[in-house]
This record gives structure tokens, C-alpha cells and sequence, in this order.
């Protein structure tokens, strides 16, 4: 049975009739968001596992169609993705499609239904207009919201002012300081260590009062003198290698010495030797086999003492060069401190530059902070494509959009702001705590 407007107002009392109108309203605003519907403006991604050839990205038009290969035009506009995915599936179910094999063969390919894949490639986009820095098109990503969409569109545009929200602003600025603050304490830490480390005497860490926590301050005194203290020993243990190595040669030259003295005289007798067995040779007193014995002798101890003062040469280079690297140890670390020690302090004033810049704009931005608050929160307005037409939906900063959303933005001034007059030093002194 059907009832006209005025039958069922009738029927219901006011009361119930408000209480009625409110939860159907809620009913079909909550059905509405259950599941987005497709628009022109959306585009779809239809694959087939398998098929590679198969897999495109299909627009929907501006007549609501898609062309999905093998079976052409789909209308989905309105339609959940569900039932899209449901009416693609169908459609393109139990086709017959014509693949090529490695070998050049063509083979025919039923598509399964389990094979289908459809999926948003691309949601319609939505609009951030009003005050805001670069209004105009913006690219939808599901769960974005009203405070990022205006972050992509530059912030807050006041006719004072162009920032981004001073209290998200305020919140990047102090986080920027705080961790300026940990690089400052970190650096004067490494330059007492490094002051320390090139034996400057009475060096102590160089607390700037900057309001970091003392346990960190403490972690970083830790770190710095073990790093400190690992240096040293590595140092040390060069040192020790380089002695060891040395007092190694010194034995081996004093080996060698007794070695070339003894083969000095062994070279020596067979040298004589071989001059007597000339002379008799000569004289014809002795064989030809006898003088070439001792020529041979004479030889091979003259080889073996060549090859002692060959040796003694390589020992004595060796031993020069361990004295050299223990020589250098000392200046090449005082060298490469000196350096670092420069980049600290470069690297100190750099830091201290930062610092002072962040603090202006915490200034700057607990001023504007107090304008903010002053002026009121904006007022954001998004107007939504419904079933029943363009609605017009009151949002905040967290409101969740949805593809093809409008948005407008209008930030309040009050007659102070258009006078041009200062904020209030107590409001901007709150603002700044």
C-alpha cells in the first residue's frame, strides 16, 4: 500500500515524525559512504592472469562506459566497485581469446572468472579552493583529508599572511629546533674530545646551558670518550707493532752482521786459496780438476756473501720504514685531528645559524599563532555529488574526502586583522608557552 506526504504526516506525530525523519537521513547518508560509486572521471585497471596482452587501464567516460577488450562498452557509472567487478567478471567470463605461444603458435584461451582482476588505477581528483596558497586540482588518494589536502594546496592563504597552519608550522619548527639543539651538543662533545685528543691540557666539556635532557648529554660525554679512549689504544697498538717490528730487524741485522763476517772470511780464504793453487798451476805442480775446485769454492762463497749483504740491505730498508711509520703516527693523527677538529667547529657555527633561524620562526609562528586563535578556526566547507544531487557538508581539518570532492576554504578576520593592528602581547605570550 502506498501513502502520499501528507497520508504519513498525518499518521506520525511531530515528534516521532522528527525522530523518523533524522534516522532515515542517518540510514541513507551511512548506505551513501558504505561503498564508493564509480564516475566519470574514475579509471579502472582490468587484468587477466596470464594474459599481460589483456591488461589495460580502462577510463570511465563522460557517458559512464568503459571498453574492456573482447567485449566492449560496460556502463559502471553509479555502481559500487563490487558490483562493477561482479558485471566486468560476467562480461568478459567464458571469452575466448587468441594467445600467441613462444614458438609462434596461436592457442585458444578460455577466461576464467578466477582469472579477472579489477581494480581504481585512478580516482576522479578533488578541489581545494579559497584561502589557501595554490588553489585548483588536487590527485585523490584514498584516506586523505581535509588538513592534507590543504597542505598540498600551500597551506592557508590569510591577507596578512601566507603559511601553512601555524600551530602544525609550530609543531615542525620546535621539532627542528630540538633536534638542532641534539647536533649542537653532539658537535661541542666532539671538539672536547678532539681537544682532548691533540693533549691540550685542563679541557673541559663546554656545557652552552642549551636545554637538552642530561641523560642524553651524558650518553654523548659516554660515547665520545670511548671513541677517545678507542683511538688511544688503537694508536698504542700501532706504536707497539712498529717496536716489535723494529727490535725484529735489529735482531735479524745482528745475525746477519756475524753472518757477512764469517762469509767475509770463508770468501777470504778461498780467495787465497785459489791465488796459491794458480801460482802452482802455473808452475805445473798441480792438476787442472784442483784449480777449478777452488776456483768454484771461490765463487760460491763470494755468491754467499753477496747474498748476505743483499739480505742485510732488505732488513735495513724494512727497519727504515717501520721507523718512519712510528715517526708519522704521531703527526698524521695530530694532522687528520687538526682537520676534523676545523670541520667541528665549521660544522658548530653552521649549527648555531640554524639555531637562531629556528627560534625566530617559533617566534614568528606563536605570533601567528595568536592571530590564529584570535580569528577563530576556518571555516571549511565540502560539497559532495550525492544521489540526490550536490550536497553541502560542514567539515573540519580531520574530515575524511572522497574522490570528486570540492572543498572551500574561508579563514575569519576579525576588525583587528583588518585594521592591521598587532595581536595582543599576553595572547602572543601564551601562544609562545
Amino acid at each position: 500500500m502506498k501513502y502520499s506526504s501528507s497520508t504519513l504526516g498525518a499518521m506520525i506525530p511531530n515528534a516521532g515524525r522528527s525522530i523518523l525523519l533524522v534516522s532515515t537521513l542517518s540510514l541513507v547518508s551511512t548506505s551513501a559512504l558504505a561503498e564508493y560509486r564509480l564516475q566519470s572521471g574514475d579509471t579502472l585497471e582490468v587484468s587477466v592472469a596470464g594474459v599481460p596482452d589483456l591488461k589495460q587501464r580502462a577510463p570511465v567516460g563522460v557517458d559512464g562506459d568503459i571498453v574492456v577488450p573482447l567485449v566492449g562498452q560496460i556502463k559502471v557509472s553509479g555502481l559500487p566497485l563490487s558490483e562493477a567487478r561482479a558485471t566486468i567478471t560476467r562480461e568478459l567470463s567464458n571469452k575466448v581469446y587468441q594467445q600467441m605461444t613462444n614458438d609462434g603458435r596461436e592457442v585458444k584461451r578460455l577466461i576464467l572468472p578466477n582469472e579477472i582482476s579489477v581494480t581504481v588505477a585512478e580516482y576522479r581528483s578533488i578541489y581545494v579552493n579559497g584561502d589557501v596558497a595554490k588553489p585548483g586540482e588536487e590527485v585523490f588518494r584514498p584516506g586523505i583529508t581535509v588538513r592534507q589536502a590543504i597542505a598540498i594546496a600551500g597551506g592557508y592563504d590569510e591577507a596578512r599572511f601566507r603559511l601553512t597552519n601555524p600551530f602544525v608550522a609550530a609543531a615542525d619548527f620546535r621539532s627542528e629546533y630540538e633536534t638542532l639543539l641534539a647536533d649542537y651538543a653532539a658537535q661541542q662533545v666532539r671538539i672536547w674530545r678532539l681537544r682532548t685528543e691533540l693533549g691540550e691540557t685542563g679541557v673541559e666539556y663546554a656545557d652552552t646551558g642549551a636545554p637538552i635532557q642530561g641523560e642524553f648529554r651524558d650518553r654523548l660525554l659516554y660515547a665520545e670518550t670511548q671513541h677517545l679512549n678507542a683511538r688511544m689504544a688503537d694508536r698504542e697498538k700501532d706504536r707497539t707493532l712498529l717496536r716489535d717490528a723494529i727490535a725484529k730487524a735489529d735482531r735479524q741485522l745482528s745475525v746477519l752482521a756475524e753472518k757477512k763476517k764469517a762469509d767475509e772470511e770463508e770468501n777470504k780464504a778461498d780467495t787465497e786459496d785459489l791465488q796459491k793453487v794458480r801460482d802452482l798451476f802455473q808452475r805445473g805442480i798441480t792438476a787442472t780438476t784442483r784449480l777449478s775446485e777452488a776456483r768454484r769454492a771461490a765463487l760460491l762463497s763470494s755468491d754467499q756473501l753477496l747474498q748476505t749483504v743483499v739480505e742485510m740491505t732488505n732488513v735495513e730498508r724494512g727497519r727504515g720504514e717501520y721507523s718512519r711509520q712510528l715517526e708519522k703516527i704521531d703527526g698524521q693523527s695530530r694532522i687528520d685531528d687538526w682537520r676534523e677538529l676545523q670541520d667541528a667547529n665549521l660544522q658548530l657555527a653552521q649549527i648555531a645559524a640554524r639555531l637562531k633561524g629556528a627560534r625566530e620562526k617559533l617566534g614568528y609562528t606563536g605570533l601567528l599563532q595568536s592571530e590564529f586563535v584570535q580569528n577563530g578556526r576556518p571555516d571549511i566547507t565540502v560539497y559532495r555529488r550525492g544521489d540526490n544531487g550536490t550536497e553541502r557538508l560542514a567539515a573540519g581539518e580531520e574530515f575524511e574526502l572522497a574522490p570528486g570532492d570540492a572543498v572551500e576554504v574561508a579563514l575569519k578576520k576579525d576588525d583587528s586583522m583588518a585594521r592591521g593592528r598587532p595581536p595582543q602581547a599576553g595572547a602572543a605570550g601564551v601562544a609562545r608557552r
